[in-house]
């Protein structure tokens, strides 16, 4: 199993590791799983979510993009070794020092960046507790089963039970401002919570795109709006579910922010694909929804154009997958976390959107605070 890790030069200036968002010491990472000592593997990546990593990375635009050996078109296939040695041998948190002692920490929201910085300040000895109003890594449990299997998810979570705090409420404005004052730090990695609508004359008729990954859209025919990941997620959904699928993005399918190799295995499952088409109106017609959309002429990510020209579609269901952002209502508005000390923000909320993204960012927190008490 490991013999396809081998081709590793060992670089004495690893470009995968430059190109890997948490700089991962890969060549090192992949001695470790050569050896078949997948313990040490995990641990010199130092977090729990390299498989995770693993399987819903971009990995041709991060570490194996960076790969010297694609020049020969057979990259060390770094995500493989990622899940071998993440599944084989799972996390283990543990204790190891003290310098954080007697800190107490909040992180508001149990995602990929909150897990992190919980795991990081935990190991350094702070008592950390994490405020979650879902289950734990809910995001990555929309993930369908095909791109992510809940088992990677699963390890991740039993890594921190048992050592880090959770309580299941939600965090507020007024909540957080108990939290900033009963804690000594306070870490908001909530996430981006607040969906985009789809600002046209009948989106309450629409299903959010959670909504639809959880099962709970109607009929056969979907139309999903949005060119990302989670519009693809949906889109695979509900193929893989036996219902047909059409994706509507306003700009081309080279534009959509979504990894090219998720687009390209949407369109093998036999997604449809209307691009330059932008939502002007949804309304009920006869017991269907009949989503009108218009022409767009598009410029790259850069101008847009809505034309006149419209085209209407009848289907059973339209989600809408156009994105979403952090609600900065949690602290009065973004532009108020200045004068708040003890708190930090990171992960989605912060702007980060890849899982890899995430996992820099709550390391990168805690290394603050770790480095200010050396």
């Amino acid at each position: 199993m490991t013999e396809k890790f081998k081709s590793c030069l060992g670089c004495a200036k690893p470009s995968c590791a430059s190109a890997c968002p948490i700089n991962n010491d890969i060549p090192q990472f992949l001695q470790y799983v050569n050896g078949g000592d997948y313990a040490s593997a995990v641990q010199i990546l130092g977090h729990p979510f390299g498989e995770i990593c693993g399987y819903v990375c971009p990995h041709e635009r991060q570490c194996q993009g960076g790969c010297v050996l694609n020049k020969r078109g057979a990259p060390v296939l770094i995500s493989e070794a990622e899940i071998l040695a993440f599944s084989v041998s799972p996390y283990k948190l543990e204790r190891f020092g003290n310098l954080l002692s007697g800190m107490s920490v909040a992180v508001v929201g149990g995602g990929v960046c909150g897990i992190t910085f919980a795991v990081k300040m935990y190991e350094q000895g702070a008592d950390v507790t994490v405020y979650e109003k879902d289950k734990l890594l809910s995001t990555l449990r929309l993930i369908p089963s095909f791109r992510l299997p809940i088992k990677a998810v699963e390890r991740v979570e039993r890594a921190v039970n048992g050592k880090i705090n959770v309580v299941n409420k939600l965090v507020n404005a007024v909540t957080m401002q108990k939290l900033r004052r009963n804690y000594d730090v306070v870490l908001v990695a909530s996430g981006a919570s607040l969906n985009y609508g789809l600002g046209v004359i009948g989106e309450e008729l629409a299903t959010d795109y959670k909504d639809c990954l959880l099962g709970k859209y109607s009929g056969n025919n979907v139309v999903i709006i949005g060119g990302g990941n989670s519009a693809m997620d949906c889109a695979r959904y509900v193929v893989s579910r036996g219902g047909n699928a059409t994706v509507a993005y306003r700009r081309t399918v080279q534009d959509m922010p979504a990894f090219s190799k998720e687009i390209e295995q949407a369109q093998r499952e036999n997604v449809k694909f209307c691009c330059n088409a932008a939502p002007v109106k949804l309304e009920k017609s006869n017991g269907k929804l009949l989503l009108t959309l218009a022409k767009t002429v598009s410029e790259g990510r850069g101008k847009l154009v809505i034309t006149d020209e419209t085209t209407a579609i009848e289907c059973d269901c339209v989600v809408s997958a156009v994105g979403s952002k952090f609600n900065g209502e949690l602290l009065g508005g973004t532009d108020n976390l200045a004068q708040y000390d003890n708190v930090y923000i990171g992960g989605d909320a912060a702007g980060g959107k890849l899982v890899a993204e995430a996992v820099a960012d709550g390391i990168r927190l805690a290394q603050t605070i770790i480095g200010g008490k050396r």
